[in-house]
C-alpha cells in the first residue's frame, strides 16, 4: 500500500493523529484537563503549554469549529433554497478542517486537530457516543410495524432493492477476480453489501430533512428500507455462520436471544412505564436514564459477541414505543443537544481522514480506467445503477407514478451516516484499507449532495399526504368495515359528531372502526403532545383535558360495542399544524373517511349563528387539500335521527349530479340507508332544460338514462323508501329556488363538494360562493339565509394518485 501511495504513510501509524496499536490508544497519565490560562506561559515559559494542548480547551475548540462551519453551510443553503441533509454539512466541515490542517503540518491548527502526543481521545469518544445516541434515537422514532403494515408492496420493493444489486455485484466481482485487482476481496464484499442495502437511518435522515417523512411516499421508502435492514441482519448472520463456523453460530444464537429479550421482556416493560405515567405528565427521569443506560449496555453486548456495536443500541431503541409520552421524551431531551454538539463531532472527525490530495492524484488513473480509484468507482456505479433500475421497476409494478418510482429509487440509493460509520469501523478493525475508505467516503459525500438535488426535480413534496391506494367508501365491499376519523375542535362538536355516527348505525353487516381526535390549541410555551387514551390514564384525582370527549364517545360505544371499535386521541399543537396531525393520523391508520365539523356553530334552536372561527375554517381547507382519504364536512343544525320518537322516520336528501364527489356522497348515503331502517331517501338530480342542450342526440341520452338507472350500481335494493327526482333547470337561480322550497322537508342534505360544478345547475351560484370548501351547492345549503334547519354533509372524494396519464385514458376507454 505504501509503495503505491507514499502520501498516505501516516495512515499506518495513526488515526486522526493519535498513535495506534490495534484498537488501543496511548495516553499520558496523570494529565491535566484544563490550563491555567495565559499566565501559565507568561510565568513558566519553558514548561508552559499552550491552552489548546489541554483536553478540555481542545475539545471546546473542535466542537465550536465544526458547529460554526456546518451551521454556516446549513444557513446559506437554506437561504438559496437548497435542501440537503444536515449530516452532509457535517461531513463537508470535516473535509474543510482536515485539509486546512494539512496546509502546514507544524501549525497550531494542525496540533489542535491532529496532535502527535498521547492526549486522550476525548473528541472521538464523545463523537462515538453521539453516534450511538443517534442510532438509539432513530430506533426510538422508528415504528417497527410500519414495514409489516405496508404489506406486499414494501416486502417486494425492499427484497428487489437489496438482492438485485447483491447478485449482480457478486457476478461482476467474480468476473473481475479472474484478472489482477488492486482491491482486496474483503473490501469488495463489504462494498457490495453496503451498496445493496438501504439503511433506515440514512433514509430517515434524508426524508426528515426534506420534510417528506410523513407522506405516503416517505412511508413506502421507510418501509422498504426496514425490509432491507431486516434482510441485512439475516444475511450478516448467515455470512458469519458460513465463514466463521462455530463462532458465527454462537453470534447468531446470542443475537436471536437478544431480539427475543427485546420483544418479550423489554417491550412490555416499556408499555408498563407508559401506563405508570399519568395522562399529560412527563415520564420520570429515573426511567429515562435507566433506559439510556440499558441502550449503552446493548452496545457493549453486541461488541462482546463480535457484532457491530451500534446495532445493539438501535435494536434496543426499537423496543421503545415511539411517540408520546416515552419516545417523544427521549427526542425532546437528547436530540437537539446530540445533533448540535456531539453528533457533528462524529461526522466531521471521520471525514478528516479523507486524503483529498491523494484522491486528486488518483483522478488521472480514473481517466485512464486503471488503478484503485477506477476499480472502486466503476464497481459502485454498476451496483447503484442495478439497484436504481430494480427499485424503479418494483415500484412501477405496484402502480406508482413513473416520476415517483424514479424518486423512490433515488431515495433507496441514498447513502449517509450509517455507511460512513461502518466503513470507518472497518478501517479500525483493519478490514478496509484507508485508501478505499477515502474513495468510499468521497462517494458517500457526493451521493448525499446530488441525490437530494435530483429528488427536488422529480418529486413534488406538496403531495406528501396523498395516497397511492384508493381510500374511499365507493370501493368498500358489502360488509366491509368503515374506518373513520372524527375530529373534535370544540365541546359543541361532540353532540353533532355522535349524532352523525349514530346515523350510520353500525351492525354485523356494516361494522365501524372509529378514531376520535380531539384537537387542542397550544398555549404559551407548552410542548406539542399527542396522547393515546388507550395507553394512558389520567392521574388519580385529576381531570383529563379530553374528559368530556372520552366520556361521551365511550357512552356511544357502549350502545353498539359489538360492532364498533373506538380509539381516542388528543393532539395539543399549534393551530397552523393541526391539519398535519389530522392527515398524518388518517394516513397512518389507513382511514377511509375523515369527518370534520364546520367552523360555524348554531344556537340551541338552530336558527342563528353564535360562533364563526376562521382558524377552524383554515384547518378544514388544509385538510381538504392534503387529505389521504375522503373527507366530509358536517354542518349540524338538527339531529338526523330522533331516537326518542319511535315512529319518526329520518328524511335524507342526496343531491346527485354525477361528479366524482357525488359518487362518494352516494356511497355514504347508501351506507346510511342500508343500516338504518327508519330512513327515507330522496335522490335529486338537476339536468339542463332541453332548450339548453346542444343537439338532439344529447336530449335522447338524458331521456334514455334515468336517475334510477344511473345510481342502480350503488343503490341495489329497490324499495319504497327511495325516491328519484329529476329537475330540469336553466341556471343556478332555479337550483336555488328548488332547494329553498324543499329545505324544510328533510333532516339531512348530502352533497358532493364539486356537485354540478361547471354545469347549468351552478351557473351564477359559483360567483356568490362564500365558503369555497363546501362547493357552490354545499355553500347554498350551509348559508345563514337558507330557510332550513336541516343538517348538511359535504363530501369530497380522495384525490388518488394515478399510475400514468396513458393508463388513466385506457381506463376511461374501458368504461
Amino acid at each position: 500500500m505504501n509503495q503505491q501511495n507514499p502520501h498516505m504513510d501516516y495512515w499506518d501509524a495513526q488515526w486522526r493523529g493519535y498513535k495506534r496499536n490495534a484498537s488501543s490508544f496511548c495516553e499520558t497519565h496523570p494529565f491535566l484537563i484544563n490550563s491555567q490560562g495565559v499566565w501559565e506561559i507568561l510565568v513558566n515559559k519553558a514548561q508552559g503549554m499552550s491552552f489548546w494542548e489541554y483536553p478540555l480547551p481542545n475539545l471546546e475548540i473542535i466542537i465550536f469549529s465544526t458547529f460554526v462551519i456546518w451551521r454556516l453551510f446549513d444557513f446559506t443553503c437554506s437561504k438559496i433554497g437548497l435542501r440537503v441533509p444536515r449530516f452532509t454539512y457535517m461531513m463537508i466541515a470535516g473535509v474543510i478542517l482536515g485539509q486546512t490542517c494539512y496546509v502546514n503540518n507544524k501549525s497550531w491548527l494542525h496540533n489542535i486537530f491532529f496532535p502527535d502526543d498521547g492526549r486522550p481521545k476525548v473528541a472521538e469518544t464523545l463523537g462515538a457516543f453521539g453516534f450511538l445516541l443517534y442510532w438509539f434515537l432513530k430506533g426510538v422514532t422508528m415504528e417497527a410495524g410500519t414495514g409489516l403494515r405496508m404489506g406486499k408492496k414494501a416486502g417486494v420493493i425492499g427484497f428487489t432493492t437489496m438482492f438485485a444489486p447483491l447478485i449482480c455485484g457478486n457476478f461482476l466481482f467474480r468476473w473481475r477476480k479472474r484478472g489482477n485487482i488492486s482491491v482486496l476481496i474483503t473490501e469488495y464484499r463489504l462494498i457490495i453489501f453496503m451498496q445493496s442495502i438501504s439503511a433506515f437511518t440514512s433514509i430517515d435522515t434524508l426524508l426528515r430533512d426534506l420534510k417528506i417523512k410523513h407522506s405516503e411516499f416517505g412511508r413506502i421508502a421507510l418501509a422498504g428500507s426496514m425490509v432491507t435492514d431486516m434482510l441485512a441482519f439475516i444475511v450478516t448472520f448467515l455470512n458469519a455462520m458460513h465463514y466463521e463456523k462455530y463462532d458465527g453460530l454462537l453470534q447468531t444464537i446470542f443475537s436471536c436471544l437478544f431480539f427475543a429479550f427485546m420483544i418479550f421482556v423489554m417491550r412490555p416493560a416499556m408499555y408498563w412505564v407508559i401506563k405508570q405515567t399519568p395522562e399529560g405528565r412527563p415520564v420520570k427521569d429515573f426511567y429515562i436514564y435507566l433506559i439510556l443506560a440499558l441502550a449503552c449496555l446493548s452496545f457493549k453486548y453486541f461488541v462482546a459477541i463480535h457484532s457491530y456495536g451500534p446495532a445493539g443500541s438501535f435494536v434496543f431503541g426499537l423496543a421503545v414505543p415511539n411517540g408520546y409520552p416515552l419516545g417523544s421524551a427521549f427526542v425532546q431531551k437528547f436530540e437537539s443537544f446530540n445533533l448540535g454538539a456531539l453528533f457533528p463531532l462524529f461526522g466531521s472527525l471521520t471525514m478528516m481522514q479523507v486524503d483529498v490530495p491523494w484522491l486528486l492524484k488518483e483522478c488521472g488513473n480514473l481517466i485512464r480506467m486503471e488503478g484503485q480509484l477506477y476499480e472502486v468507482v466503476s464497481f459502485i456505479l454498476f451496483v447503484n445503477a442495478t439497484k436504481f433500475i430494480a427499485s424503479t421497476i418494483a415500484a412501477y409494478s405496484f402502480k406508482m407514478p413513473l416520476r415517483d418510482s424514479f424518486a423512490l429509487a433515488l431515495v433507496l440509493n441514498n447513502k449517509g451516516v450509517f455507511e460512513l460509520a461502518y466503513f470507518a469501523y472497518a478501517v479500525e478493525t483493519k478490514k478496509v484499507r484507508p485508501g478505499v475508505f477515502t474513495i468510499v467516503a468521497a462517494i458517500i459525500l457526493l451521493n448525499s449532495i446530488f441525490i437530494p438535488m435530483a429528488l427536488e426535480l422529480v418529486h413534488d413534496p406538496t403531495k406528501r399526504f396523498k395516497s397511492y391506494r384508493k381510500r374511499n367508501l365507493a370501493i368498500l365491499k358489502d360488509g366491509a368495515e368503515l374506518q373513520s376519523l372524527v375530529c373534535i375542535y370544540k365541546p359543541d362538536n361532540i353532540t353533532s359528531m355522535i349524532n352523525l355516527l349514530e346515523a350510520f348505525n353500525p351492525s354485523k353487516d356494516s361494522p365501524m372502526a372509529c378514531s376520535v381526535l380531539h384537537l387542542i390549541a397550544l398555549v404559551g410555551q407548552a410542548t406539542p403532545t399527542f396522547i393515546s387514551h388507550q395507553l394512558q390514564k389520567p392521574e388519580l384525582g385529576s381531570i383529563s383535558c379530553s374528559d368530556n370527549v372520552i366520556t361521551s364517545f365511550r357512552r356511544f360505544q357502549q350502545k353498539i360495542y359489538q360492532y364498533t371499535s373506538l380509539d381516542i386521541f388528543t393532539s395539543v399543537s399549534m393551530t397552523k399544524h393541526m391539519h398535519e396531525d389530522i392527515c398524518w393520523l388518517a394516513l397512518s391508520k389507513s382511514m377511509t373517511l375523515i369527518l370534520l365539523p364546520f367552523h360555524r356553530t348554531w344556537s340551541v334552536d338552530r336558527s342563528t349563528v353564535i360562533s364563526n372561527d376562521d382558524k377552524l375554517r383554515i384547518i378544514n381547507i388544509n385538510v381538504l387539500r392534503r387529505s389521504p382519504c375522503s373527507v366530509g364536512i358536517f354542518i349540524y343544525r338538527k339531529p338526523i335521527v330522533e331516537y326518542h320518537m319511535t315512529a319518526y322516520h329520518s328524511k335524507i336528501c342526496l343531491i346527485f349530479n354525477g361528479g366524482k364527489d357525488d359518487k362518494e356522497a352516494l356511497a355514504i348515503t347508501n351506507r346510511l340507508r342500508l343500516t338504518e331502517t327508519r330512513i327515507s331517501l330522496t335522490i335529486i338530480r338537476f339536468t339542463p332544460t332541453f332548450s339548453e342542450m346542444k343537439n338532439e342526440e344529447m336530449e335522447g341520452t338524458f331521456q334514455m338514462v334515468s336517475l334510477e338507472e344511473t345510481v342502480s350500481n350503488v343503490v341495489k335494493e329497490k324499495d319504497e323508501s327511495v325516491t328519484y327526482i329529476d329537475k330540469a333547470i336553466s341556471d343556478g337561480s332555479e337550483t336555488s329556488k328548488i332547494l329553498r322550497a324543499m329545505g324544510n322537508d328533510y333532516d339531512l342534505f348530502i352533497v358532493g363538494r364539486s356537485s354540478g360544478l361547471g354545469t347549468e345547475a351552478t351557473s351564477g351560484l359559483s360567483e356568490w360562493t362564500e365558503f369555497e370548501e363546501l362547493g357552490p351547492i354545499g355553500d347554498l345549503l350551509a348559508s345563514h339565509e337558507f330557510p332550513s334547519r336541516a343538517s348538511v354533509l359535504v363530501v369530497k372524494k380522495q384525490e388518488y394518485i394515478h399510475h400514468t396519464k396513458s393508463q388513466k385514458r385506457r381506463s376511461k376507454r374501458c368504461m
